[in-house]
Parts: C-alpha cells; structure tokens; sequence
C-alpha cells in the first residue's frame, strides 16, 4: 500500500488551536421582511467563515451542506437529529476539511503536481462505474458539476495522496509469525461453538425460472467468482472485493451490509446450501451452486472450531487494526506540524471538537 485517502483525516490528531476571532449575530437587511428576510439571513449564514487554514477560509455553507449529507447517508435529516449529534457531525466534517486544506497547502507550497494521466486514469475509473455516457451526463448535471470539475477534485486528491505518501510510511502487512502470536496470546477471548459466519452473493431464481434465463443466471455468477478468485491469495483484498459485488449485484436482503449473513448455524440454511458450506476454510470460495432460492456464491469468513486457521482472518484484522492505530498517531503528529506552519483559527467556536480526540 502506497497511498492514503484523506477519509482518514477525521481520526487523525488531538491537539486543539487557539479559536482566533469573533462573529456577530446575523441580521436581515434593512427593509426586508417575511420571506426575503429568511433568504437573505440563509445565504448569509451560508457564507460565514468557520474557520481559516493558514488564510484559506472554509465557509458554514460548506460544512452544514456535507453534515446534512453525512446523516442523510446514516437515514436521517439532520433537522430530526438531536442538537448534540447535529453539532457533532458538523464538528467531524470541519475536521476532515481543515485537515484536508492542511494536505493541499503542503502540497502547493511543495510545488507537487498530479499527473496528466493518474487524473485520466480515476476519472475513467469513475466513468465506468455508469452504464453510458449519458448517466455520467446525468449525474454531473445533479450533482452541478462539470468534468473539468470533477477532474479538479481528482487532481486536488492525487496531490494530497502524494504528499501523504511522501511523510507517512504504512504498515506491513502483518506476519505469520505475528499473527500466531496475536492467536496465542488471546485464543481464549475466541468463541467456540459450531456456528459459521459468510458473505454472499445471491442472484433469485425459484422453480419458475428454467432454461437460458437460469443458465444465464449461473453464467453471470461464475464469471464474478474468477474474477473474484484472482485476488483468493489476498484474503483482505477477496473479503473486500467480494463484499462490494455482493453490495452491487446481490438480490439477497443482506446484499445491504455486503452480503454479510452474520453469525449462524449451518441447520438455519436449506440442506443444499449446508451442503456447500460446512467444508469450506476461511477465506475459501464455493463453487456456484443453486437453491430454491437461486444461485449462491459464498465466502466463508469465520469458522469457530477452536483451530487457529479458522481464526486467522479475525487476528489478521486485529493486529491491522494496532499497526493501522500506530499509522493514526503519524497522521495526528504531522498534522500538528502541518497546523503550526499554516495556523488553523476558529472564527465559529461551536464547530471546533473541543473532545479528547478533537484534532485542532
């Protein structure tokens, strides 16, 4: 792994800076009244200043339109929202924006540049996720973008991934070694038990779907298993493939949460779908195989049979997770550094994280 994405900066340091400045309460324009009076305090409001990162201003429209994003994401309307948790997100997104301001003067002041081709190469990564080109017109026109838009924004990321890159060194991937130790060490905390935990991916065909629309079923699912396959010697790498194909092609209720069926017992499932499960290792692919559900393609993640093999993947996702806390800490340390040559002043304190782990 050689790059970072700034989704990382909201968890990344705890220092606090000093709130610099003072804002007076918003009025309507003299002579406005009802509804023109609401509009003009609105776009007001929108403009406010929150913060200046080494002179850069980040404005309240800014952040209060992505925390309203943020809890749409989550099911909510951030009107619904207890004041608290309303203010908290706005806290975690001028945050990530103050950190990411940070990234991006370095890079400037660096005099780093993204390349012509890494742009064209995530911009038509991001093409090919629409069907033709006229979704992509579509969603550049709901979204008030323009492609020189959207490859502003890429070019912005790709610098920050450079200079990340060039300040913060990832973690190894963990050892076998380490990995056993990690096992040795806690294998009493592991459940024993004769349950299964697996992802899935299903495409429904009942009793009524026959001939060419169930072979075409079939077709379509041992294609993504070989393509899936290709990363079966990289059980991160096949847990998070797998669990975004799941999310994008499953028709099975769990499809939601990455085709995760969570912890069951292999009796709960249809005889054939027991069947096709029981033998598996973890980080093991089954064949296509067909219910009276439809066709199934699973991976199984856990398996609590006491054998250390079977908990591999759960202490490889430990011990990444304190190497990936050691990686947190590098990121809080040269933010603070980044902070102290372009200063970070509050001109709203009730969005500065003034919490134990606030960052500025």
């Amino acid at each position: 792994m050689t790059n970072f994405s700034l989704r990382v900066l909201s968890a990344a340091c705890v220092l606090l800076f000093a709130v610099d400045g003072s804002t007076q309460p918003l009025r309507p324009a003299p002579g406005a009244t009802g509804a023109q009076a609401a509009t003009s305090v609105a776009a007001a409001t929108a403009r406010q200043t929150v913060v200046t990162v080494g002179g850069v201003a980040i404005k309240r429209g800014k952040i209060d339109t992505l925390a309203a994003l943020m809890a749409r994401a989550r099911g909510a309307d951030i009107e619904d929202l207890p004041a608290g948790q309303a203010q908290m997100l706005r806290r975690m997104v001028t945050t990530n924006l103050i950190g990411q301001e940070l990234v991006e003067l370095e890079a400037r002041a660096k005099a780093i540049q993204a390349p012509a081709r890494d742009i064209d190469s995530s911009l038509n990564l991001l093409k090919s996720q629409f069907p033709d080109a006229a979704a992509w017109q579509r969603a550049l026109r709901q979204s008030g973008d323009t492609e020189a838009d959207v490859r502003a924004k890429i070019a912005r990321q790709v610098r920050s991934e450079k200079v990340l890159a060039a300040n913060l060194t990832p973690p190894a991937p963990p050892t076998e070694a380490e990995l056993r130790a990690f096992w040795e060490a806690n294998k009493d905390q592991f459940p024993v038990s004769d349950s299964l935990r697996a992802l899935q991916i299903l495409l429904r065909a009942d009793a009524t779907v026959t001939g060419e629309a169930a072979a075409e079923k079939k077709r379509r699912l041992e294609a993504l298993r070989r393509e899936l396959a290709a990363d079966s010697a990289d059980t991160p790498a096949l847990l998070a493939s797998f669990m975004s194909e799941a999310a994008r092609v499953s028709e099975g209720p769990e499809a939601r949460i990455g085709g995760d069926l969570e912890r069951f017992h292999p009796d709960d499932f249809h005889a054939d779908f027991k069947k096709h499960i029981v033998n598996l290792e973890v980080g093991e692919l089954s064949p296509v195989f067909r219910t009276p559900l439809g066709f199934h393609l699973v991976l199984l993640v856990e398996k609590y049979d006491g054998k250390f093999g079977s908990y591999r993947l759960q202490s490889l996702q430990n011990v990444m997770n304190r190497k990936n806390l050691q990686l947190s800490i590098d990121m809080r340390d040269f933010l603070r550094q980044l902070a102290v040559r372009y200063p970070v002043k509050y001109a709203v304190p009730s969005y500065r994280d003034t919490s134990e782990s606030g960052i500025y």
